[in-house]
Formats: structure tokens, C-alpha cells, sequence
């Protein structure tokens, strides 16, 4: 079974914090990746130009800049160059526990009919110094159908999934914002065999920045589109998705401060820590500074 990796770079991006990621996907694993695709969107500058370099082991794309839907083409150009099996899906600000390709490699070993895997996500603030509780998500497969039908049954930057299978349903369609519900809504809604693991797969950067992007009118008229695109492919009833449009569109508008409120009140267990290698990884860059 080979096993890779997708991720975008554009102009947008921390350069530490991408070079944090991939060094804890890529260097810092019990099992490595067996291919790694990056797709560079645009012109990136020097400064991350630099870290790309640090990293010979992915296999760099370039692609012009698109100032719309620039992610999804991306990842889309990402998983039709990688020669492997199954594909993760990689976030270029998060960090990954040691054992996550492991992880991965063991849940598609042990059901091979499995299509579409993912794990708990843990947040904390964009330094690590905080912890903002665990992003809970369900492991069976009718559960997660369920969950599906009001939320994201799948923390994105955990999952991985088996590029016949994308490449069935056409890749990550065309939207704004929510592109990997948008895909996954086609795994569920075609009856394909899921799964999230009990393990936490990703450390992601959350708090206040991440609660303003979703606040954005650029994210509000994405996750519309994303709403459209699920009630189109039949995840959605069409009461669940005006009760998805009407909560949604009226929650963005609210302050970040009291939309930061509700989103912890969503993250209520604190889980577990950031473990000693990426604490090390961190340290990196805090003796640095």
C-alpha cells in the first residue's frame, strides 16, 4: 500500500508555520509518506519560497495564480499527479502527532474496503499555548451520516482516502469555501465505506484568527455555495439546508467575540497536549525569535 500527501502554497501562507507542518509530516514520522505533492499557487515570495526548498522529498507543482477556487484546483492538480494508493490531506499551518501515517496506514490495512478515513482534531491557539479543547467527531459510519446532516463529520487536515474513489466523484468541486465537506458529502451520499478513529490525527492553529476568516463575506458566500453544492448531491433535505442557510448566514454576521463564545462552546474537552516532538519543533523557532 503506498501512501501520499497533498497540500497547496500560496502568497497567503506563514512561512513558519509551513515549515512546522511539513517538518511534522514529513521528517518527523514513525512511518513515512511514500510521495508528497505540493502544488504552488502563484508567485510566493522568498521567504516561503526558502522553506519549499528545505523540502526536496515533495514534488513541487506550480500553477498560475486563481483568485477563485484556488484551492480545490490545486488539490485537485495535487492528487492527479501522485502515484499512490491512498492520499492524505495535508494543512499547511497544522501540526500531526508521530504516528499519523501510521495511524493511517493501519485503519486501510485492517478494512480494505475502507474509502474515506479521518481522526479527532485537538486546537489550540496559533502559538500552542493554549489549548481550546478537542473537535470531536463520530467513528462509525452511520454515525457519522448522521452527524453529517448538521455539521462536518470529518476534521479535514486528518483525513486521508483512496484516489479511485476521488477520482470517481470528480475531485474537490469547484466552491469557495468547505470543498472537503462538499467531497466527502459524495463518499456519504453513495454509500462508500467510512470511518473516523478514536486517535487524535491533527494539532490545529484555531482561536479568534480562525473564527474571523469564517466571519468573512468571502467565507459567507463560499459555505453558501457549499450548502447549494450538498443540498444538490442529496446530503441535504431541503429543511436541513434552509435551517443550514438561515443559522449559518445570520451566526457569521455575529461579532468575532461572540461567535469565539459559541465556537468554544463546541470544544468543551481539553483532550490532550502537544506531544514532546512537536513541542520540540516549536521550540525550533521560539529560540529563534
Amino acid at each position: 500500500m503506498r501512501i501520499g500527501g497533498v497540500f497547496s502554497v500560496y502568497n497567503g501562507d506563514n512561512p513558519i508555520f509551513l515549515r512546522q507542518a511539513l517538518d511534522s509530516i514529513l521528517t518527523d514520522q514513525t512511518r513515512l509518506l511514500d510521495e508528497c505533492v505540493g502544488v504552488i499557487e502563484g508567485e510566493i515570495g522568498n521567504e516561503l519560497t526558502q522553506v519549499c526548498d528545505v523540502f526536496p522529498q515533495v514534488k513541487w507543482l506550480k500553477m498560475n495564480q486563481s483568485n477563485v477556487f484556488g484551492l480545490p484546483k490545486a488539490l485537485n492538480i495535487a492528487v492527479d499527479k501522485i502515484n499512490t494508493d491512498i492520499v492524505l490531506k495535508i494543512d499547511t499551518d497544522d501540526l500531526y502527532p508521530r504516528e499519523r501515517v501510521e495511524f493511517t496506514e493501519s485503519a486501510f490495512q485492517n478494512d480494505q474496503s475502507l474509502d474515506l478515513h479521518g481522526g479527532q482534531a485537538q486546537e489550540f491557539s496559533q502559538d500552542f499555548t493554549k489549548n481550546f479543547g478537542l473537535r470531536s467527531v463520530p467513528l462509525k459510519k452511520r454515525e457519522i451520516l448522521r452527524f453529517s446532516k448538521s455539521r462536518n463529520p470529518f476534521n479535514g487536515p486528518s483525513v486521508a482516502f483512496k484516489k479511485s474513489a476521488f477520482v470517481k466523484f470528480g475531485g474537490f468541486p469547484q466552491v469557495e469555501a468547505n470543498e472537503d465537506y462538499c467531497l466527502w458529502g459524495h463518499f456519504l451520499v453513495n454509500d462508500l465505506n467510512v470511518s473516523n478513529s478514536s486517535e487524535v490525527y491533527v494539532y490545529m492553529r484555531g482561536g479568534n484568527d480562525l473564527v474571523s476568516r469564517r466571519s468573512s463575506r468571502r467565507y459567507r458566500k463560499g459555505e453558501l455555495q457549499a450548502l447549494k453544492y450538498l443540498r444538490h448531491i442529496g446530503l441535504f433535505t431541503y429543511s436541513q439546508f434552509m435551517r443550514h442557510v438561515i443559522a449559518k448566514q445570520i451566526v457569521r454576521r455575529l461579532p468575532v467575540k461572540w461567535n469565539s463564545y459559541i465556537y468554544s462552546k463546541l470544544r468543551r474537552e481539553k483532550g490532550q497536549e502537544t506531544p514532546d516532538n512537536l513541542q520540540i519543533i516549536l521550540q525550533k523557532d521560539r529560540n529563534e525569535n
